[in-house]
């Protein structure tokens, strides 16, 4: 979705003239789109840098894209990118005074142009085609019906108009299945959406995106109604040696099941999200600094008591946490975040599997133990 959206930005962008935006919009994100293997997208994008290189005159970079835009054309039917291609290999040619090369690509670009363009107007003449014929063919049905039977013309009509009703009825099935069938399978595709928008694919808790959209949301309403916040933030110690002696497939396994054992322990409203590759955080919207403190001794606790032989392997699994809360950091997230952050490193620098609270007026951290809550 991200890549759809760079390319119709980038496809305003060129409009306008500004290929400069262009290339911002495209470059950083080319190899990611790529990657996807999806040729329609791939070949969009191509076909807006092209455009956009042989404004800027940049000849080798606009036919290198506007072939690769040919080669996958034999997969992709008649498109707006093929059309672009064969444009921009045609005026390539022409300014290179290439006149017969020009003459084929422009012939190419005519064809691809008409095929787009017909393939557009396909359905619409298609269905006034059938429209007319079968116009048509009731008007040949019905003179031979007069000719041939005028004395039945009543029982006829009958006939006619009880075929009618049933084709109407019928046909009304038809259309209400059809809608029924597209509003499920559009259904189906939003609700993917959404997940994949989200929901980290791992885990199966928010991403990092959404977790910034609801916590943000959960500020604003806490800030409006005086009410505190508190925000959790962890990191799992020593992940990477565990992916460099087991391998990503228990990497992934830990991941999973730390997510499982934290959510276990908070509530149904607690924004719980992974922010990075084994960073998580909670926030807690109408939860004091203490509760705060108690589900992270809940959640470190559950995580060091995860039993890690079902991975054929023996090993610990440890997290450092820092906590602060909107009285000391504000209701602002960034800073929740940095602050937090702050606190967490102090847990990793001395020593690991522990807990610590973020100091606003000491500018550091208050380390917790490992295995006891302070009181506040």
């Amino acid at each position: 979705m991200a890549s759809f959206i760079h390319s119709f930005i980038a496809t305003k962008h060129l409009r306008d003239g500004n290929t400069a935006e262009v290339y911002e919009q495209l470059t950083p994100s080319l190899e990611a789109i790529e990657k996807t293997r999806y040729p329609r997208l791939i070949a969009e994008v191509y076909a807006t840098l092209a455009s956009a290189y042989l404004q800027d005159h940049k000849i080798g970079e606009a036919r290198l894209l506007a072939e690769k835009i040919v080669n996958l054309a034999k997969g992709l039917g008649n498109t707006q990118a093929v059309v672009t291609a064969y444009k921009v290999l045609y005026q390539i040619a022409e300014l290179s005074g290439n006149y017969k090369a020009a003459l084929d690509y422009h012939v190419k670009y005519a064809q691809a142009d008409k095929a787009y363009l017909d393939d557009i107007k396909t359905k619409h003449l298609a269905f006034q085609l059938a429209e007319h014929q079968a116009a048509e063919q009731k008007s040949r049905i019905a003179l031979l019906d007069r000719q041939n039977n005028l004395l039945l013309t009543e029982q006829q009509l009958a006939k006619t108009q009880a075929e009618n009703n049933r084709l109407f009825i019928s046909l009304l099935i038809a259309i209400i299945t059809l809608l029924g069938f597209w509003a499920y399978k559009s259904w189906t595709i939003q609700k993917r959406l959404k997940q994949l928008a989200e929901y980290d694919a791992l885990t199966h808790v928010f991403n990092r995106g959404h977790f910034t959209q609801v916590a943000q949301s959960a500020l604003t309403y806490c800030e409006s109604n005086a009410s505190d916040l508190s925000y959790i933030l962890f990191d799992l110690d020593n992940f990477k040696q565990i992916n460099d002696r087991f391998g990503h497939a228990v990497g992934d396994w830990v991941l999973k099941r730390v997510a499982k054992a934290c959510q276990a322990q908070g509530r149904k409203n607690d924004i719980f999200a992974r922010i990075g590759g084994e960073e998580f955080c909670i926030a807690l919207p109408g939860c004091t600094l203490q509760t705060a403190i108690k589900l992270a001794e809940a959640c470190r606790t559950a995580i060091a008591a995860i039993d890690c032989t079902e991975t054929g392997h023996e090993f610990e699994v440890t997290a450092s946490f820092g906590i602060t809360d909107t009285n000391m950091s504000g209701y602002k997230l960034e800073r929740l975040i940095n602050d937090a952050d702050s606190a967490m490193y102090q847990s990793k620098e001395t020593g690991r599997d522990r807990i610590c609270i973020f100091d606003p007026e000491a500018k550091r951290t208050i380390p917790q133990a490992s295995h006891t809550l302070l009181s506040l």
